[in-house]
């Protein structure tokens, strides 16, 4: 269900005029999987063609996000979206969980994200 919330979130926001090319890591998608970052494939890859902007997000449980593998996809998508232009990176944890993931996730951004949009979404 976190993954279907942030597709639906990635289909409104990001609305180019050549349209969005979007993977997703869901049964819905089928064969059309995101590609491997640094290791890791998100939940969800999307950009426009020509490429103008990316965009990589992930759907955590509290208990997935606090494990290290997490910190390490996470960190592994973020040096990703450093060297692009125009990039967003969004983090979908269930309702309530919005402030412990944002604390997560602040630990883990590094100066050379700042560039990257960075959002905590839990669907409230």
């Amino acid at each position: 269900m976190l993954v279907e919330r942030l597709i639906a979130h990635v289909r409104t926001t990001h609305v180019p005029e050549r349209g969005l090319l979007i993977f997703a890591d869901h049964w819905s998608f089928g064969r059309n999987a995101p590609p491997r970052i640094n290791g890791f494939m998100p939940d969800v890859f999307a950009s426009d063609l020509p490429t103008t902007f990316e965009v990589v997000g992930e759907a955590k449980t509290m208990d997935d996000l606090r494990t290290e593998r997490s910190r390490r996809q996470i960190v592994g998508f973020l040096d990703h979206l450093a060297v692009r232009p125009n990039t967003h990176f969004y983090l979908y944890v269930p309702p309530l969980a919005q402030r412990q993931a944002r604390s997560i996730l602040n630990a883990l951004v590094l100066p050379h994200h700042a560039a990257t949009r960075i959002e905590v979404l839990d669907g409230t």
